[in-house]
């Protein structure tokens, strides 16, 4: 029987900031409707998690609700940005690091499903240069190393690249230049046949070097107008949805019609281009 293995990503879940409560009870309804094998949660579980850890907390008892297996990783709202990337000024630190793993456990980890080998990272030690971004890639390569035959599904918050692997251009899109070509080297040599992003609010699909990759859309705001732009498409909450039939893996795209489209680019163009300082709103 096929693996059924959800993907969401950008959920912005907080207690006492609201905004996008409906998106998730709309995701939560599809799950107990059709609960499916597995969830990995791709990271901005949290609406600000790196300053308010009540937001950490309130998005692990979520997740814990749905009562499905499931792993998660940190994004950039959940545990902070490269140093020398921090658009938000929000550095990923000894003490956010550990607000994360006491609300989530460990920052990278891999689980065996079926025939293949799940991993995740935490794309926030990319060029962080902290200690811990030399135990992350020593960490996988060790669970690349003992995968046996098995191909890999690698998740991670940040998509590895936009348009080129090969672009030095400084950037909070992407995982920053230093940081990607040793990754997609060690990934494209060891059996990665997909990586499995989000962070940017748009399905998206591309293939480098043997790999599919995959963006998975948010469940919270969008940005309509930087769809149409770069993308040509309209972009819609959702989530992806992952079949696991032995060594083969296909994807769909999940736009549930109970999701609301919230653009929020009002707010940011004139707020630093982040949500986070949105007043209190309580979930409905």
């Amino acid at each position: 029987m096929p693996i059924r293995l959800i993907h969401v990503s950008d959920t912005h879940l907080s207690a006492t900031h609201g905004y996008f409560t409906d998106n998730w009870r709309a995701f939560k309804a599809d799950m107990a409707a059709a609960p499916p094998d597995a969830l990995i949660h791709g990271g901005d579980l949290s609406f600000n998690g790196p300053v308010a850890e009540p937001d950490l907390a309130f998005a692990a008892a979520e997740m814990a609700s749905l009562g499905i297996p499931h792993r998660v990783i940190s994004g950039n709202h959940d545990i902070g940005e490269a140093p020398a990337f921090s658009r938000l000024k929000q550095p990923i630190n000894a003490k956010r690091i550990a607000a994360w793993t006491k609300n989530f456990g460990a920052q990278y980890w891999h689980w065996d499903l079926g025939d293949w080998r799940l991993i995740g990272i935490d794309t926030a030690l990319l060029a962080s240069g902290l200690p811990e971004e030399t135990a992350q890639m020593d960490a996988l390569r060790e669970m690349l190393a003992t995968r046996g035959k098995r191909p890999v599904m690698l998740f991670m918050h940040m998509p590895p690249f936009d348009k080129d692997p090969d672009d030095p251009a400084r950037t909070t899109s992407v995982i920053p230049h230093p940081a990607r070509a040793p990754l997609l080297d060690l990934c494209a040599a060891n059996g990665v046949k997909i990586i499995a992003c989000g962070h940017l609010h748009i399905y998206r699909r591309l293939r480098h070097r043997g790999m599919e990759i995959v963006w998975a859309p948010a469940t919270a705001m969008v940005d309509v107008a930087r769809g149409l732009r770069q993308r040509r498409r309209f972009p819609r909450p959702g989530y992806v949805e992952w079949l696991l039939d032995g060594p083969r893996a296909t994807h769909r795209l999940v736009e549930p019609e109970r999701m609301f489209v919230i653009d929020m680019t009002r707010w940011t163009h004139s707020h630093g281009f982040t949500v986070t300082g949105l007043p209190p709103r309580e979930p409905a």
